[in-house]
């Protein structure tokens, strides 16, 4: 039985990422949906190399087309999709470590199926190497091992393990598969837990299944092995439904494996009491007693003896690595990881500095400066300092989804203008109705405004929208609103329209095009009054006795008819502007509240670290 054999026949994420040499983000409950909400996937993602295969699926490296990164890609065989329990562990695991939203656990990006049927997620690529693999180097006593991954830099990644084990009890989720093999070290100070595809939700009981026509079943059975033989505690090999306690004694068996460079247990030794005595396992290491009395305890056989949570047991090593002896020193080194993690922030900031770098060296230097020195609020609050502080220079993936939402708000600009122009249309008839006394004179707004509509259908079939389009469509569009001022004159309904119009552009993300935009608008209102005081153009109105006339050019102007065209036409000019700028504001607010939650969240994760 090899120690890192696990009962599914996946292989394992941290595995794939070491082997193949790539190896590279509250409060409320987990919740497995019960929906099946995947569909095709399309063609987002362009498939890379092939890092592994296991007995239920693949992992694979592919292309994200739409945000422009690689990803890993998980995907389930396509003859385990019709195994009901396999393709719920599948789905499971992608929702669960999806909610797990904590820096120590990798994200995951999308869960979809492809045209052939098969169920896939997508998840960070991330860059370190696995416990496993460390203490290997280890064992061999490989010289650059021994001086990169110390017991104190060791030990140090073990507790922020613990914390991120103890985040996911807080969530309702017990990972029942911890061993050295799903944990991960980076090179900046990051540490990830791994795989959570035999996770388990508490309180579940009868789990019911993520297919909404199946009825309630339970996806491990008493006597079923749900987990890494070697790592698992007593009571997980009697029944898989455990509780905390479970992922405390895997935790003790690897902080054993740490301290010693030997298994907690072996396969002859599976179904015995273990004996976590370092200095009975490996007195030659003279591991310090304190360790060992944390070692005991992690691994009792009672589930009631253990630490009670491992947010307990990461406070039992970190009372080790802050000994009385050593308070001092430790807090004057968590200030120097803290200085150089502000020096990091200084220089990300200067001129053509590679920001990505120093704020990976910054979060190294504080979760070093955590792990030394947890006590100390300032390094907290320069985590969220990070966070949340935006860089002075915008990165480049930014200026990419900035220019995805410019061209979001011109197609809805573009869409918006094909209503207007569509409603210009609608008074076509009552404009006919009414009388027609210059058929020339109606031809030159009809034709500006098709023009316009044109333009805007355009538009919106292109896939990036360019200035040609826009300014055509601006221009025509108010070309027919000042052409509009041989109906009633230009001081009637033309202002309305044209000063409407021009607020409406204002909201383009442009400025150069905002200010052409009110300077056009101001021109249109401005050039049919002045032509008609130059007499270039007939004179709209008279002026008789205290009296404005109104002297038609364009159409006749009975009583009734033109009374009823300007209050419908003026009510129109009042609703579409306002839908227009109501949906912008709703997609402000929803920006904003999605920008002010995350800062909320990352100040209490920096608040909690």
């Amino acid at each position: 039985m090899d120690g890192d054999d696990s009962t599914v026949g996946f292989p394992t994420y941290a595995e794939l990422t070491q082997t193949q040499g790539w190896s590279q983000d509250r409060s409320k409950a987990v919740e497995a949906e019960p929906e099946d909400s995947v569909g095709p996937s399309g063609q987002r993602y362009t498939e890379g190399a092939l890092l592994g295969v296991g007995g239920m699926g693949k992992v694979m490296l592919a292309r994200d087309a739409r945000i422009g990164r690689e990803v890993a890609v998980k995907e389930l065989r396509s003859d385990r999709e019709m195994g009901p329990d396999e393709r719920v562990r599948f789905l499971r695991e992608a929702r669960v470590q999806g909610q797990l939203e904590h820096p120590s656990i990798v994200p995951v990006y999308d869960i979809d199926r492809r045209a052939d049927g098969t169920t896939f997620f997508t998840m960070r690529r991330v860059v370190g190497r696995t416990l496993h693999a460390i203490l290997d180097d280890l064992r061999r006593d490989d010289p650059a091992a021994r001086t990169r991954y110390t017991q104190r830099e060791l030990l140090t990644a073990f507790a922020t393990v613990c914390l991120t084990i103890d985040y996911a009890h807080t969530r309702g989720v017990i990972h029942r598969d911890i061993k050295p093999a799903n944990l991960m070290l980076g090179d900046f100070g990051e540490v990830y837990v791994l795989d959570w595809g035999l996770a388990r939700l508490v309180g579940e009981g009868e789990l019911d299944s993520l297919e909404p026509d199946q009825p309630p079943q339970r996806l491990s059975v008493p006597g079923e092995l749900m987990g890494t033989p070697l790592y698992m505690a007593p009571e997980q090999m009697q029944d898989p439904g455990v509780g905390p306690a479970a992922d405390v004694f895997a935790l003790g068996a690897i902080l054993f494996e740490i301290l010693t460079l030997q298994k907690l247990r072996t396969a002859e030794t599976l179904y015995l009491p273990a004996n976590a005595r370092t200095s009975e396992r490996a007195p030659e290491r003279a591991i310090a007693p304190e360790l060992e009395t944390i070692c005991v305890r992690a691994t009792e056989t009672e589930p009631a003896d253990r630490y009670p949570t491992p947010r307990a047991l990461q406070e039992a090593v970190v009372r080790y690595l802050e000994g009385d002896r050593e308070v001092a020193q430790r807090k004057a080194l968590a200030k120097q990881h803290a200085d150089r993690a502000r020096e990091a922030i200084a220089r990300a900031d200067e001129p053509g500095a590679d920001h990505g770098g120093q704020h990976g060296i910054a979060i190294r230097e504080l979760n070093l400066a955590l792990a030394l020195d947890p006590a100390d609020t300032t390094h907290a609050s320069l985590l969220g300092q990070i966070l949340t502080t935006p860089p002075r220079e915008i990165p480049p993936e930014v200026h990419k989804q900035m220019q995805l939402g410019t061209d979001r708000l011109v197609r809805s600009g573009a869409q918006f203008s094909i209503l207007g122009m569509s409603i210009w249309f609608v008074f076509l008839p009552a404009v006919l109705v009414i009388g027609v006394r210059s058929t020339t004179q109606l031809l030159a707004v009809i034709i500006p405004a098709m023009i316009s509509g044109a333009a805007s259908v355009y538009a919106t079939l292109q896939k990036r929208i360019g200035r040609g389009p826009q300014l055509v469509t601006v221009g025509c569009t108010l070309l027919a609103a000042s052409m509009l001022s041989r109906m009633f004159g230009p001081l009637i309904l033309v202002p309305t329209l044209i000063a409407s119009y021009a607020i409406v552009l204002q909201a383009h993300p442009a400025r150069l095009f905002r200010r052409l935009a009110l300077v056009a608008s101001i021109v249109a209102l401005a050039v049919p009054i002045l032509l008609e005081l130059a007499g270039i153009l007939p004179a709209s109105y008279a002026f008789e006795g205290g009296r404005w006339l109104v002297e038609p050019q364009m159409i006749e102007l009975p009583p009734l008819g033109t009374q009823l065209l300007l209050m419908v036409t003026n009510m129109a000019m009042i609703i579409v502007p306002c839908v227009f700028i109501a949906k912008l504001r709703s997609d402000l607010s929803e920006v904003q509240a999605r920008q002010l939650t995350q800062a909320w969240q990352f100040k209490r994760l920096a608040t909690r670290v």
